[in-house]
C-alpha cells in the first residue's frame, strides 16, 4: 500500500503551461475556488517515468487554509506502509548527498536544473542539465518534480514570496 485508501476525493491536475510564480498561484487558488466545502480533495500532479506518481493533499494536517501535503508514492513510507510526505529537510538531505557525490561540475549541471524549476521552467526543461550524470539516491525526476511543487506550496503559503526563497537559500548553502 502507498496511497491510503480514505475518503479524499481523486483529481489530476496539469500546470505543465504555466510559466509565472503568479499564474501558478492564481490557478492553484481558483482550482480551491471549486471545490465543494468539506471536501478532501488528493491530486495526482505529476507521473513519474517509473510510474509513480507525485501527489498532492488539501486541507492540509494543520488546516492552513490555501495550503497543500506534497507526497511522492513508495518514497518515504511509514510503518504501516502509507506514503509519507517528504520535508524539505529530506530535499536538502538528498541534494547534499548529490553534491558529496558528483564533481563540481556535475553539481553545477544539477543546480542549473534545480534554478531552472526554481524559474518556473518546465520538468522537460531542467532535465537537460542532468542527463548522464551518474544517478545517487533518488532520481533527478523525482527530485526536480518534488521541488517544483514544494516551490508551488510556498508560493501559496507565504505571499509575500519569501517561501520560495528560503527553501532555495537552503538548497544553495548545502555544503
Amino acid at each position: 500500500m502507498t496511497v491510503r485508501s480514505d475518503d479524499h476525493i481523486e483529481k489530476f491536475l496539469d500546470v505543465d503551461g504555466i510559466r509565472s510564480r503568479e499564474e501558478l498561484r492564481k490557478f492553484m487558488l481558483c482550482t480551491y475556488a471549486v471545490e465543494d466545502c468539506g471536501v478532501k480533495v488528493r491530486y495526482y500532479v505529476e507521473t513519474l517515468s517509473n510510474g509513480k506518481r507525485i501527489y498532492v493533499e488539501r486541507p492540509t494536517f494543520l488546516n492552513k487554509g490555501c495550503d497543500f501535503v506534497l507526497f511522492a508514492e513508495d518514497v518515504i513510507v511509514y510503518h504501516n506502509g502509507n506514503d509519507k510526505a517528504p520535508s524539505h529537510n529530506d530535499i536538502i538531505e538528498e541534494l547534499a548527498e548529490k553534491k558529496r557525490a558528483l564533481t563540481s561540475e556535475q553539481y553545477a549541471s544539477l543546480s542549473q536544473a534545480i534554478d531552472r524549476i526554481y524559474n518556473v521552467a518546465s520538468y522537460e526543461d531542467a532535465a537537460q542539465f542532468v542527463k548522464g550524470l551518474p544517478e545517487v539516491g533518488w532520481s533527478y525526476e523525482l527530485v526536480l518534480k518534488l521541488l517544483r511543487w514544494l516551490f508551488i506550496e510556498q508560493d501559496i503559503t507565504y505571499w509575500a514570496g519569501t517561501g520560495r526563497e528560503m527553501l532555495m537559500i537552503a538548497i544553495q548553502n548545502i555544503e
